[in-house]
């Protein structure tokens, strides 16, 4: 059944209306009618079938039938912190991400990041990646959007979510690291949830790295090979999820 995300959503209300781009994608796109069923979903719990009462030029009339109560959001909570990458790719990581369960994406800016945004680019480009994580939502069940965060600096980063998550496990991968491997750090390990912070295309230089273990992160190595930064962030998320979080678990 088709999934259509309305932002507010108070569940009291017998009709709901459908508006926007998701008007779009219902009546254009997907071409449906009225007498059609769907799902609605607010992006942070709520989620009911209904059907399609009536299409206009505007707005389509959803007639609420019941209330869903789906169970696919992770218990662990799963922070990715992600360097500021090229074109499509941090688009990319993003949905994938958001696929895989994590929580929040808190992109940054470090020292070898290449793309530079400029002022006026920031809020778009946030509202943009905020919408491929809605329809990434859409796509796979989830029923509590993840948060994207605009971008800040690694030190503001680093400040913020060092703090308050001592029960956190905080992860940084690092092609320098030699001794530390992440299936050693997981082994046996049972945290509140993880933050991992990845790399933008050039990588991290060695002072940043330094910085990010004076906060709590640990550096730790993914294998003998060097991965790219959208193959870092898509890796990382699923071997926690897979240790630590529902991957691998009955639906």
């Amino acid at each position: 059944m088709r999934r259509f995300f309305v932002k507010e959503i108070h569940g009291t209300e017998k009709a709901v209306l459908i508006t926007g781009k998701e008007l779009h994608h219902l009546r254009d796109v997907l071409r449906l009618k009225k007498g059609d069923e769907v799902i609605i979903f607010d992006g942070k719990g709520l989620e009911f079938t209904g059907k399609i009462e009536g299409l206009g030029k505007n707005e389509a009339r959803f007639i609420i039938a019941k209330q869903l109560h789906p169970s696919k959001e992770s218990a662990f909570e799963i922070i990715l912190c992600q360097g500021l990458t090229k074109g499509e790719k941090m688009e990319l990581i993003i949905q994938k991400a958001t696929e895989l369960g994590v929580s929040r994406i808190v992109p940054f800016v470090a020292q070898r990041v290449v793309p530079k945004l400029k002022n006026e680019q920031i809020a778009k480009k946030t509202q943009r990646w905020q919408h491929i994580a809605i329809e990434a939502s859409k796509q796979c069940g989830r029923g509590i959007i993840p948060v994207i965060e605009a971008p800040a600096t690694l030190t503001e980063v680093l400040s913020r979510w060092s703090m308050n998550k001592e029960n956190y496990v905080k992860l940084i991968p690092w092609e320098g690291e030699k001794e530390h491997t992440l299936k050693d750090i997981l082994k046996g390990n049972k945290p509140a949830g993880c933050i991992a912070l990845i790399g933008p295309e050039g990588g991290f230089s060695e002072a940043e790295v330094n910085q990010a273990k004076e906060k709590g992160f640990m550096p730790v190595s993914l294998g003998p090979r060097i991965l790219r930064t959208e193959t870092a962030a898509i890796s990382i998320v699923t071997i926690i999820q897979y240790e630590l979080g529902d991957m691998g678990r009955k639906g």
